[in-house]
C-alpha cells in the first residue's frame, strides 16, 4: 500500500535557480568560431564572404533574402564554409573563422548607411539598423519563407502586442533576470523605443515575482507587467503569451502571423545598442548549472564558441561530465561532443552521472501522472501508447499538437518513458509525413 501511495504522490515542481553568481563573466575570444548560417523555422542566411577572406569582429558575413545580417564574432580568416551539427541537432551550413586578434570593425563604418538619419524612431531606418547589426527585428518575418524569385512578400497583420520576456522558461537559466537587474535603465529605454516604433501595439513584459517591489516603479509607466512564478509549470512561454493576449497561439505557428512579437530582454538590449549605433550582435549570455555545480554561473561568450571553450574558460573540465545538455533539464538537448558551437543558446546543464530507463521503451502502467502534470490537459498516456504502436490517425483525436514539449510529463513518469520524444515524432509525422517506427527502428 505504501508503495502504491508513493507512486501516486505528486512530485514537487521544479523550482527556479536560487544559488547563482549575480555577475556575468566574460569568456575570452576563442582561437576559432563556428557560426551556423541556417536555423530551421527561423533565418536562412547566404554567405557574403568566401574562404580565405579576412574579416573583423562585427563585420557582416552572411545575409538573408530580406536583409537580416549575421556578423563575425571574432576577427580572423574564413577557413571554411561547411556543414556541421548544431546544438539543436540540425545539420546546417556554417562559416568557420580562425582568429587573428585584430581589432573589431568601427561601429561608424558598420552603420555608415544610416549615420545621417535624424531619428531612429523612424520605422524604416530602425529596421535597417537592426538588420545590419544582426538583430533580426521580431516585428518582421525572418526571411526564411522568401526566395530571390519571390516578387511579393506576403502581407503580415499589424503588431497588436509586443512582449518582452524577462523570465526564461527553463528555471535553471537566469540570464534574463541578471540582465534586468544590471541594466534596468537600458531595458526601460528599449521599451520606450518599441512604443515609439509601434505606436498602436500593447507593450508588455514578463518579470520574476521577486522583482515586483521595484519593477512597478521602473517599468509600469511604459509597459504592462506580468509577474511569473518561480516554479517551472508557471513559466511555459506559450501559455504566458496566450494569457497576456487572450488568444491561444498554436504551437507550430509563428507568433508574428497572429500580430504578436516576442523578444527576450537580452535581445532588447542588443536592439538598443543597434539603434544607438554602438555595436552589432556578436555575443550571447548563457547560464552554466547542474546538480553537482554548487553555484551556477552566467557567462557572456562570442557566438560560435564551443562548449569546451566556454567550460574551460571557467575552470570546468568538460570530461568530468557525462552529459552536456544545451538548454536546461526540461527541454534541453544532450550533446554528442563538447566541440559543438553555441550561438542563440541560453543554458548549459551539466550532468555527472547518466540515468537511463530500464528498457528502451518501458511499459506504461497507466498511472496517469503524466496527464495530471500536463499544462494542456492532454491525455498523454493514451496518446503515447497510440504513437508507440503506429496509430497516428487515432492519436490525432487527442490533440497531440497542443503539446509544448515542456517535459513535465516525462519528469513525473515512474517508468521513465520517452514521452516527449514520442509526441515530437507524432507531430513531425502530422506536419511532414515522416514516421519513425519504434518496433522496427526505422523510418517508413
Amino acid at each position: 500500500m505504501q508503495g502504491l501511495l508513493k507512486l501516486f504522490k505528486k512530485k514537487p515542481m521544479l523550482k527556479a535557480l536560487t544559488n547563482y553568481d549575480p555577475e556575468i563573466r566574460q569568456v575570452p575570444d576563442p582561437d576559432r568560431v563556428v557560426i551556423p548560417i541556417e536555423y530551421p523555422g527561423r533565418v536562412r542566411y547566404q554567405p557574403t564572404v568566401a574562404i580565405d577572406d579576412v574579416v573583423r569582429k562585427g563585420q557582416v558575413i552572411a545575409k538573408s533574402p530580406i536583409g537580416n545580417c549575421l556578423c563575425a564574432s571574432i576577427s580572423g580568416t574564413v577557413k571554411d564554409i561547411t556543414s556541421i551539427w548544431t546544438a539543436q541537432s540540425y545539420h546546417s551550413p556554417a562559416i568557420i573563422i580562425e582568429g587573428n586578434g585584430e581589432e573589431p570593425i568601427d561601429p561608424e563604418e558598420l552603420f555608415a548607411s544610416t549615420a545621417a538619419a535624424s531619428s531612429t524612431d523612424d520605422y524604416e531606418i530602425a529596421l535597417k539598423r537592426l538588420r545590419t547589426a544582426g538583430v533580426a527585428p521580431p516585428w518582421s518575418m525572418s526571411g526564411r519563407e522568401y526566395s530571390d524569385d519571390d516578387e511579393v512578400i506576403p502581407a503580415l497583420p499589424p503588431i497588436k502586442a509586443f512582449i518582452v520576456t524577462g523570465v526564461r522558461q527553463e528555471p535553471t537559466i537566469v540570464t534574463s533576470q541578471i540582465l534586468l537587474e544590471q541594466h534596468a535603465d537600458k531595458v526601460a529605454e528599449g521599451l520606450q523605443r518599441i512604443g515609439a516604433l509601434l505606436p498602436g501595439a500593447r507593450v508588455c513584459m514578463t518579470l520574476p515575482q521577486q522583482f515586483r517591489s521595484w519593477a512597478w516603479q521602473k517599468f509600469a509607466d511604459i509597459a504592462e507587467l506580468e509577474f511569473i512564478p518561480q516554479h517551472y509549470s508557471g513559466r511555459i512561454e506559450r501559455d504566458i503569451v496566450s494569457k497576456i493576449v487572450g488568444q491561444r497561439i498554436p504551437n507550430r505557428e509563428s507568433y508574428r502571423y497572429h500580430g504578436i512579437a516576442v523578444l527576450d530582454v537580452e535581445f532588447l538590449l542588443a536592439m538598443v545598442d543597434a539603434l544607438n549605433g554602438k555595436s552589432s550582435l556578436t555575443q550571447k549570455c548563457v547560464t552554466i548549472s547542474g546538480p553537482d555545480i554548487e553555484q551556477a554561473i552566467t557567462v557572456r561568450f562570442p557566438l560560435g564558441s564551443s562548449i569546451a571553450h566556454i567550460l574551460t574558460s571557467q575552470g570546468l573540465n568538460p570530461s568530468d561530465y557525462s552529459r552536456h545538455v544545451v538548454g536546461g533539464p526540461m527541454m534541453g538537448f544532450a550533446q554528442y561532443t563538447d566541440s559543438t558551437p553555441l550561438t542563440y543558446n541560453n543554458g548549459i546543464y551539466l550532468i555527472t552521472e547518466d540515468l537511463s530507463p530500464f528498457d528502451s521503451i518501458a511499459p506504461c502502467i497507466n498511472c496517469g501522472r503524466c496527464a495530471r502534470a500536463c499544462p494542456e490537459n492532454i491525455q498523454v498516456h493514451l496518446v503515447n501508447r497510440m504513437i508507440e504502436f503506429g496509430q497516428i490517425q487515432e492519436a490525432k483525436n487527442y490533440h497531440p499538437e497542443a503539446c509544448h514539449e515542456c517535459g513535465l510529463c516525462a519528469g513525473v513518469c515512474p517508468a521513465e518513458r520517452p514521452i516527449v520524444q514520442l509526441l515530437h515524432f507524432c507531430n513531425h509525422e502530422m506536419v511532414h509525413g515522416e514516421r519513425y517506427n519504434w518496433i522496427t527502428g526505422d523510418n517508413q
